[in-house]
């Protein structure tokens, strides 16, 4: 089963070090279990990948409907960030399948994405 995602990009006008203390409170709030590094996909050629100055994947436990799964990229430009927020989520036939409890949803993914983006938006 195919995993989908949804990604938003936005522009922070704050430097890396304020952007990566931000982030540590939204994911704080959005109650992220777990926080780890991406691992790139590239194999012997990731040497040639673009590097983002923080790249991480955070994810956690709904109370019902399952999990939650979000990707974060900060690439820093001096002054300001990018930041790219990818929602990760099964499909709607995986979570039929696999059962609600067992999946990660969409919709709780990209819930919490929007939630992230507003608290580094807001600051």
């Amino acid at each position: 089963m195919a995993v989908k995602s949804d990604t938003v990009s936005l522009i922070v006008n704050h430097d890396l070090q304020t952007v990566g203390r931000q982030l540590q409170v939204a994911l704080s709030q959005a109650k992220a279990q777990s926080i780890g590094e991406t691992e790139s996909s590239s194999g012997a050629l990731s040497q040639f990948d673009d590097r983002a100055a923080i790249k991480i994947v955070a994810s956690g436990q709904g109370l019902v409907g399952g999990g939650w799964t979000v990707q974060v990229y900060v690439q820093d430009q001096q002054e300001r960030c990018e930041v790219v927020l990818i929602a990760l989520g099964d499909g709607s036939l995986a979570r039929a399948m696999g059962g609600a409890r067992n999946t990660t949803s969409l919709s709780a993914s990209i819930k919490k994405r929007d939630q992230i983006a507003a608290s580094l938006k807001d600051f």
